[in-house]
């Protein structure tokens, strides 16, 4: 640490470059200055490779359904394998920090996924051979997905302020980069292989970059109080009934992110419809809604640790489901392709730090249990996405799309109230 503080134009570089748009500030740390700046830069690298390895999927996966002729059943299964893949390594990711740290874990993770999606973008790939590339794609994000978060719950405790927002903004301008790049390289011919050779070679040069900056964490973080005996002997008692991570405040914050996650993925999944048959959108632009709601995303990302820190957690993500609420209601009733764009991006706006001050508040409360309560909260969360698909489309075969839009509306609505429940004792 001494050579990297003695350098004093490379610290500066470091700062111009990662910490230009949120100065360094006094605060209760237990970094140093320049321990809080690295390891800052080192998860932001993190964020951003995970979202330029998680965007090419759904632009190589017609390539690959033409490639094998599949029909509409292995297609499917194809791409629940890759959800299933993600979900199946999700909850063991804080058990195997725990024994093995984060660093080898995200350096697994980041193999796992070139290898996946290099695989699945070969020309002469086969069926059995896609599924297991699919597979591994899937699993290695799950892995990356939960470590990153660990990670960077470790930093903000040890930093002694809210950064995990400003990490998710990292990741959504990997994905938002990633997109625009297969989007443009495949326009003008550029095959699928070595579009992901590029993606995968950038990948790990950050890697190499920001590995030796990561702190091996082991998922475990300081409990806020002393336990009394009455609390340790009900523990005790309760021990061999569920997992000590596992309390109901736990269990609450992954039901908001699994509403969050169903929400994103309806917007994902249905926008686009949803502009073509609602407001007579011309196909080719029909996902300016979807790009509309990224961007929101990323930009209220990059401002939500100042919110959360000048107006306080609660504020900001109840009042942010309640205006999302309103926007999504709004959207069903229109039938002007401008109101429902502008509807998708104030519903990004508001509910963008919902899961960075949900991952926040797990940390917090779970202690030494940190890893293994993040790594729950990530898989139920992330089922959300699974589940999705399904329960939407029951929805909107009972009630239409604009039903469907107001049934996502009234979770969000619930969102909001199991997070002042959560949230009201910290601000």
């Amino acid at each position: 640490m001494s050579k990297q503080a003695n350098n004093w134009i490379y610290f500066f570089i470091l700062r111009l470059v990662g910490v230009l748009s949120h100065r360094v500030k006094p605060h209760q740390s237990r970094m140093t200055k320049y321990e809080f700046v690295y390891s800052r830069i080192a998860t932001r690298c993190a964020f951003f490779s995970a979202g330029i390895m998680t965007s090419p999927w759904a632009s190589i996966m017609p390539y690959v359904k033409e490639r094998l002729d599949l029909n509409a059943m292995h297609y499917a299964s194809l791409i629940l394998c890759y959800g299933l893949g993600a979900v199946l390594l999700m909850p063991f990711t804080g058990k195997l920090a725990a024994r093995f740290g984060i660093k080898p874990l995200i350096l697994m993770a980041c193999l796992g996924v070139a290898l996946g999606m290099n695989g699945l973008s070969h020309e002469h790939l086969q069926l059995v051979l896609a599924y297991i590339c699919v597979l591994l794609w899937g699993m290695s994000l799950g892995l990356f997905d939960v470590a990153n978060n660990i990670h960077g719950a470790y930093v903000e405790e040890e930093a002694g302020r809210h950064l995990m927002s400003s990490f998710h903004a990292w990741y959504a301008v990997g994905c938002i980069t990633s997109a625009l790049f297969c989007a443009l390289s495949l326009h003008f011919g550029l095959h699928t292989f070595y579009l992901t050779l590029i993606l995968a070679f950038i990948c790990v040069v950050l890697l190499f970059y920001y590995y030796g900056k990561l702190i091996n964490t082991h998922g475990t973080g300081v409990a806020n109080h002393e336990e009394s005996p009455d609390k340790i002997q009900e523990t005790v008692v309760k021990k061999s009934l569920r997992p000590s991570y596992l309390t109901f405040p736990v269990l609450i914050i992954g039901l908001i992110c699994l509403i969050m996650y169903l929400t994103e993925g309806m917007i994902y999944d249905w926008s686009a419809v949803y502009l073509i048959n609602n407001a007579a959108v011309d196909i080719t632009i029909a996902s300016v809604g979807y790009l509309a709601y990224q961007i929101a995303i990323a930009v209220m990302r990059f401002k939500g640790d100042s919110l959360v820190t000048s107006i306080g957690a609660t504020k900001l993500i109840v009042g942010g489901a309640i205006i999302a609420c309103v926007s999504l209601v709004t959207i069903a009733s229109s039938e002007n392709a401008y109101l429902m764009v502008v509807g998708f991006f104030i519903c990004g706006l508001a509910i963008a730090n919902v899961v960075p001050v949900m991952l926040s508040e797990t940390a917090r409360i779970s202690g030494a249990n940190q890893g293994k309560a993040i790594s729950f909260v990530g898989t139920l969360g992330y089922s959300g996405l699974l589940l999705g698909p399904g329960v939407l489309g029951m929805v909107a075969t009972l009630c239409g799309l604009r039903g469907m839009f107001i049934f996502t509306a009234s979770l969000v609505f619930c969102l909001g109230l199991m997070s002042l429940y959560i949230l009201r004792k910290i601000d």
